[in-house]
């Protein structure tokens, strides 16, 4: 199970052999991507763009279910593999592990620095992640006093159904997120995710979820939302992907955004992702397997 999730991205686990010239070249263009991109400005928000508006994007399903070249328990071994530029990395099914890094956002009206914990079960027969993370954020050009702020982020989904040949999978799961800034508003998201999967490569994801904005000193906004992704893992180790949300009546606009993701080590991983609100975000994720198969 892949948590690139609202806190945290999962790193696949129990990587064997070594890694060719083209791969690391492959990496240094990878980390020189990330750091433009955390250096580029967005263009001007609007005055209701306070907080950044899709950067909570439950991700683990927009982006695939599976990194691809990874196997967890139910899914079909020695599934088939769609072509790429590189070989997939070798992986183990890990049954419990911990994930945990520091986190980084900027758009033109603020940045936010904090750090991401979650636990990924694939043990029990529902499997489930449970993810946390929180930042501490300063707006652009505002009083000092009205300057700082913390926000807090939590997401969780479960598997509740899957199902896999030797060609595909499908998995169906349950997700859940919620936002908070005390001063500023509440968010609520609950919902079902599709995943398809094709070969160990691709993976196609529809998101259905019900969202809840209670702005505070103003209205309560409820919508239906509906979004889609993809994702494709190049491999050694670097994959890439997208989604697209569908206009909604809770931010009145429809969203999308691209990831690109490197696990340069068998238990790192670099992500960076930006959305069209302005948005860049940057994860430097650990991995603690506690339990393999």
């Amino acid at each position: 199970m892949s948590l690139r999730a609202e806190a945290v991205s999962r790193v696949p686990s129990g990587v064997r052999g070594g890694r060719q010239p083209v791969v690391r070249r492959a990496g240094t263009h990878l980390v020189a991507l990330a750091v433009a991109m955390l250096l580029a400005h967005g263009t001007p928000a609007t005055a209701d763009q306070g907080y950044l508006q899709r950067d909570n994007l439950t991700s683990a399903y927009v982006y695939g279910y599976s990194d691809g070249g990874d196997e967890y328990p139910g899914e079909e071994p020695g599934r088939w593999e769609l072509p790429g530029p590189f070989s997939l990395l070798q992986t183990e099914p890990v049954l419990q592990q911990l994930v945990f890094g520091p986190t980084f956002r900027n758009q033109e009206s603020r940045t936010e620095v904090g750090g991401a914990a979650a636990y990924v079960n694939s043990r029990w027969s529902v499997p489930f992640q449970f993810s946390v993370e929180t930042t501490w954020a300063r707006r652009k050009r505002v009083a000092s006093e009205d300057r700082n702020f913390r926000r807090v982020r939590v997401a969780a989904d479960a598997e509740v159904w899957r199902r896999s040949s030797r060609y595909e999978g499908t998995a169906v799961a349950l997700t859940g997120f919620f936002q908070n800034q005390n001063t500023s508003f509440r968010e609520w998201e609950a919902g079902v995710a599709v995943t398809q999967a094709i070969g160990r490569r691709w993976n196609i994801t529809a998101n259905a979820f019900w969202r809840r904005l209670d702005l505070v000193g103003g209205p309560t906004l409820d919508a239906a939302v509906a979004a889609f992704g993809t994702s494709y893992n190049l491999g050694a180790g670097v994959r890439f992907g997208g989604f697209y949300e569908l206009y909604n009546q809770a931010f009145f606009s429809d969203d999308w955004g691209m990831f690109l993701a490197y696990q340069f080590l068998p238990w790192a991983e670099f992500i960076v992702d930006g959305g069209k609100f302005q948005f860049v975000r940057a994860r430097f994720l650990f991995s603690i397997p506690l339990e393999t198969s």
